[in-house]
């Protein structure tokens, strides 16, 4: 008998001492959120490839598919925003916006022969809000999580998911090129964009403002030149979403962890706007993201606004740990 019993590669048995600091942390969340009008909900682990595999824009090759007993394609949940969007657009379809829902569960997928990518995630979608006060509010309800949960300086980078796709458009770049450069930013390697960009056949003049991006990050002024760069009035929209959403952002008392950042790329094919990271210090990725997405629930039939984020719990446990000096806590991944 083998000491040792399998578990798919990705997936991990979580022991006591880590499952009870994984409840205390999410209720520290959860009574947050709640007094912001959050209200929990819970989505199935399955759901069908046709609706939320096609509408969530993940890589079809990325969703872990199966057939359910009825022949019908079906999925492991990939993420929470399109299978709440399906709901909001069906089961809550008579209930007026705003609405404001938080959940917490794991959502699968596939990297193919490194097995399978599990995430215990706690988050909230805002679907209804158009304005910039729910990007504002998003962001502060971040800063608020990550001052009561951690005690480890951190910063809310805010990016926008139109700015490179207008920059390219500007300078007069093809669509492949767009995907090649945004591919490189989302994996924050600046070395391989640098490459790209150096070998684009622009002058010298465009190549650099396709690399001074790299460096334009802080507070509003750190960004403000780009504003001068294109006179267009989707260019300068840009940067008045950035202004206004600085100045509520000064009202919530959010600023000092907050910075902009240009070259910042959002994991989801369906944001439309502001997109947001939470980064902790040393901790090498993001421990939450999120963004607006304003086309999504269209799809479902039941068009709307919405902005959300997620916090990935086993990023945040590892900052919790390492910057509050938790000892005796692990899990089993394989």
């Amino acid at each position: 008998m083998p000491v040792n019993f399998e578990k798919p590669i990705g997936t991990g048995d979580v022991l006591p001492e880590k499952l009870k600091l994984i409840k205390k942390v999410s209720f520290d969340i959860k009574e947050i959120l709640e007094r912001w009008g959050y209200e929990e909900i819970d989505t199935p682990l399955i759901e069908y490839q046709k609706t939320v595999g096609l509408f969530s824009k993940i890589p079809d090759e990325k969703l872990i598919k199966f057939l359910d007993p009825l022949g019908n394609t079906v999925i492991l949940r990939p993420d929470f925003t399109t299978p709440i969007a399906r709901f909001v657009a069906s089961t809550y379809k008579d209930v007026e916006f705003p609405i404001r829902l938080m959940y917490q569960g794991k959502v699968y997928t596939n990297l193919g022969r490194r097995g399978i990518n599990e995430k215990n995630q706690i988050g909230l979608e805002l679907i209804g809000l158009s304005s910039l006060e729910g990007d504002a509010e998003v962001i502060s309800l971040a800063v608020q999580i990550f001052l009561k949960t951690t005690g480890t300086r951190f910063k809310v980078a805010v990016g926008h998911t139109n700015f490179l796709r207008l920059l390219l458009k500007e300078v007069g770049c093809e669509f492949s090129v767009y995907e090649n450069l945004s591919q490189a930013l989302l994996e924050r390697d600046y070395v391989a964009y640098r490459n790209l960009v150096n070998n684009l056949e622009l002058s010298e003049f465009l190549k650099d403002r396709l690399l001074r991006i790299l460096k334009m990050r802080g507070s509003l002024e750190s960004i403000w030149e780009g504003r001068s760069w294109f006179d267009s009035l989707k260019w300068q929209s840009v940067f008045k979403e950035f202004s206004g959403l600085w100045a509520i952002l000064g009202k919530y008392q959010a600023t000092d962890y907050v910075n902009f950042d240009l070259s910042l790329m959002g994991q989801q094919n369906y944001y439309t706007g502001m997109i947001y990271h939470v980064y902790c210090e040393g901790h090498p990725r993001p421990v939450c993201s999120g963004g607006r997405y304003d086309n999504l629930l269209e799809n479902f039939g039941r068009p709307g606004p919405a902005t959300g984020m997620a916090v990935n719990l086993d990023d945040l446990l590892a900052v919790i740990i390492k910057g509050k000096g938790v000892s005796n806590v692990n899990d089993s991944h394989s």
